[in-house]
């Protein structure tokens, strides 16, 4: 009994492992990927490759809102009604002017303005 049996050391280390790859793999596998209420001062969102973003769902998984990055490097905000149909655009046109586009519910157009003079 004075000494320590290397065997049941090693099987009593490697259970312990064990159980922390279970549980770090069951918060993995859990559906529940929502971090409640989130408060910061600031959030950078860099580009990837594929523009930099954020959207926001309603309830019915539809989309609602995207603000980011375009096609063309430009930054813009496009608001879509209930049914995933665009109803507001404000950011850059093709010649680099700020734009602001007004769709009806249907998503067709309605109103448009730039800014150039």
């Amino acid at each position: 009994m004075d000494q320590i049996d290397i065997k049941s050391v090693l099987i009593g280390f490697l259970g312990s492992c064990l159980i922390f790859v279970l549980i770090a793999a069951d918060d993995l596998d859990s559906n529940n990927k929502n971090f409640g209420d989130i408060v910061v001062n600031s959030i950078t969102i860099k580009d990837d490759g594929h523009g930099g973003f954020i959207t926001a769902y309603n309830q019915d998984q539809k989309r609602t809102l995207y603000l980011g990055t375009g096609k063309d490097a430009n930054g813009y905000v496009q608001t879509y009604n209930k049914y995933e149909e665009p109803t507001a655009y404000i950011g850059s046109n093709r010649d680099m002017d700020g734009v602001i586009v007004l769709s009806d519910r249907y998503g067709a157009l309605g109103y448009t303005q730039t800014g150039k003079k």
